[in-house]
């Protein structure tokens, strides 16, 4: 059974309704088992691209729903609308060789073979344009279209190609504006490792060929939400499931956690609880909003928040030799964020853990992603993870990106700071 939500203007039936179709807990493990966290983040990743409103991304809606049944939760799919590019082809070639390539949103289509012409750093009638954006360039939550792209799209070239430097040379997607409308040329984006050679093509003025393929069609796309229904008010425990590629450690890493966290609370705890898993993240987190339009326990009714961002407990990664190495520890750029309230008891329940340990208070300082919209409407106390990693929106964001000994560390902590704030 599902809940169809049309363009974010339906309102989903009450949560208490869903405690009767609740599935019997299954025997008792521990789900903040390195192991166990590990083993959902390889199940995550093998089910394919998670971009949203893709085969993959109903898959993960599937499984998700199996497995908060499994844990005793009525579970539902929130589902709503969404324009689905049903990539077929993406790829630049230059001199012979075939570079790695991917659209920006919202994608309009070259013709079937692609488009070429000479490549140029000016753009301009006749020719393709190159741009090169710095790392991280347009990949957060909520941030416009890179000036440069703009100014190519809008230059009377027949294309433009967009550098996305990147501190391991890969290819890093954009995050979007929901249904943005469509840019009025091909819009690709490179490899960082290739930007050398595309550069030097520009400057000779060397033909380039850009093929992007595909169709958009109007798809479906699900939140998850779980409801384990007690006296009392909300604790909602929420974190994204979809993004660009695989998006393992980007996704899977908290989405494990997550899974775990939800298991833990329901064979340990009385509390009234409400979990969501929530699509469109890579389009500003628009099922998020979704939710919280439609869905979600107004603040008055909620205890506390706690959010799961954006690798939240993946390695870190580096060059060496030309070969990518996993490094012993994560990445700089850790942040634990929360309510002032709450900071003493995250300071200690994340005691030791690089980043966390030193936890930032959301009542003084901006709080990061989507932990700043929750805040703007009300709810409080809440709390937040989210990390930077080298290999966000990349290709290369598979499951050797996490691991048990990083994830259940993160996973107890979180653990300990809801018991501590409840």
């Amino acid at each position: 059974m599902s809940i169809r939500v049309d363009r974010r203007r339906g309102v989903l039936a009450g949560l208490g309704a869903w405690a009767g179709a609740a599935m019997p807990a299954g025997p008792a493990i521990d789900p903040l088992a390195g192991a166990s966290l590990q083993a959902d983040v390889r199940t995550y990743a093998s089910l394919g691209v998670h971009r949203t409103g893709t085969p993959g991304d109903a898959a993960t809606t599937a499984w998700l729903l199996r497995r908060l049944r499994a844990a005793g939760y009525a579970a539902q799919a929130q589902g709503f609308d969404y324009p689905v590019f049903e990539l077929g082809r993406a790829d630049l070639e230059l001199a012979g060789r075939t570079l790695e390539s991917f659209p920006y949103w919202t994608p309009v289509t070259t013709a079937p073979g692609g488009v070429t012409a000479p490549l140029s750093t000016a753009g301009g009638p006749g020719r393709i344009a190159l741009v090169t954006l710095a790392a991280g360039a347009g990949g957060g939550l909520n941030a416009a279209p890179p000036p440069q792209i703009v100014t190519a799209a809008a230059s009377g070239a027949v294309a433009v190609v967009a550098v996305t430097e990147n501190p391991l040379g890969e290819l890093a997607a954009l995050n979007r504006t929901p249904k943005a409308r469509a840019w009025s040329v091909p819009v690709l984006l490179a490899a960082a490792r290739d930007g050398a050679a595309l550069r030097a093509a520009a400057a000779a003025g060397e033909p380039l060929t850009a093929r992007l393929e595909g169709r958009t069609v109007l798809g479906r796309a699900d939140n998850v939400i779980g409801h384990r229904a007690r006296p009392g008010k909300h604790l909602v425990l929420s974190t994204p499931k979809s993004g660009w590629f695989h998006c393992a450690g980007e996704r899977g890493s908290g989405l494990a956690i997550w899974l775990g966290l939800a298991r833990q609370l329901a064979a340990t705890t009385d509390h009234n609880l409400t979990v969501v898993a929530a699509c469109g993240h890579e389009f500003d987190g628009y099922g998020g909003h979704v939710f919280t339009e439609t869905a979600a326990p107004p603040p008055a009714d909620t205890k506390l928040w706690v959010a799961i961002g954006a690798n939240v407990a993946s390695y870190d990664f580096a060059l060496r030799d030309g070969r990518l190495v996993r490094l012993d520890g994560p990445p700089a750029g850790r942040i634990l964020a929360c309510s002032d309230a709450l900071m003493t008891r995250a300071a200690t329940a994340f005691a030791g853990q690089s980043g966390y340990q030193a936890p930032s208070d959301i009542d003084r300082t901006r709080p990061p992603g989507e932990l700043a919209h929750f805040q703007s409407l009300g709810y409080v106390p809440l709390i937040g993870l989210v990390a930077s990693h080298p290999l966000h929106h990349t290709r290369r964001d598979r499951a050797d990106v996490t691991g048990p000994a990083m994830l259940e560390p993160v996973a107890r902590g979180l653990a300990a700071l809801i018991a501590a704030a409840t």
